[in-house]
């Protein structure tokens, strides 16, 4: 896969249909804002629910986690293809955390996701990458790292794609709709990858 293909705008992780789904009163403005991100943040409409909501800040903290890792294979990887890929995933998630963040506040609402469980129960709980984990791949070097790295991606980008079948019917916002299909169809295609490295 080349690498202008995974930096194809998408989204991922955790999208629970439990979260409250009762229509919010619209903002005033539509989300069109760049900010100074250096990025054209496209606008959204302001029609959401709490789906929408839960789903955005769920993908902000999931994208959070990814970026961990990203970060420690451009510094730990020993193949080219691997480092690639970890530069593909990092910019782009690093430009959905902008637009995700942007039409939250758009919306008057918070960038953060509630960490009490009992919000959680309908939904599964509260998906991650543990710190456990993130921690292990720190520590791993060489060989090791690589193959440490793209078991623990390839199940992080796999729950984001599982996980965005929840918005596509319990969403109301269609841009958000929208980039939970593009992030399923982008982190398949990354696990696609990533498996066939392994095999590699």
């Amino acid at each position: 896969m080349k690498l202008r293909s995974l930096l194809t705008v998408a989204l991922a992780a955790v999208l629970l249909a439990g979260c409250g789904d009762a229509p919010k009163t619209p903002a005033p403005n539509g989300t069109d804002a760049k900010e100074g991100t250096g990025i054209a943040i496209p606008a959204a409409a302001t029609v959401h629910n709490g789906t929408d909501v839960m789903f955005l800040q769920m993908m902000i903290t999931h994208h959070g986690q990814g970026l961990e890792m990203t970060k420690l294979a451009a510094q730990k990887a020993t193949r080219p293809e691997i480092k690639q890929l970890a530069a593909a995933i990092d910019l782009t998630q690093s430009e959905e955390i902008k637009i995700m963040s942007a039409w939250l506040k758009g919306w008057n609402e918070g960038t953060a996701v509630s960490h009490d469980m009992s919000a959680h129960t309908d939904h599964g709980g509260l998906p991650a990458t543990g710190p456990e984990e993130i921690a292990a791949l720190g520590k791993a070097s060489g060989a090791d790292f690589d193959r440490t790295f793209l078991a623990l991606m390839s199940g992080h980008q796999g729950a984001a794609a599982e996980l965005t079948n929840l918005v596509s019917t319990g969403g109301q916002n269609p841009e958000t709709k929208e980039l939970a299909r593009r992030i399923k169809e982008s982190r398949q295609a990354q696990v696609a990858q990533m498996i066939s490295l392994m095999n590699g």
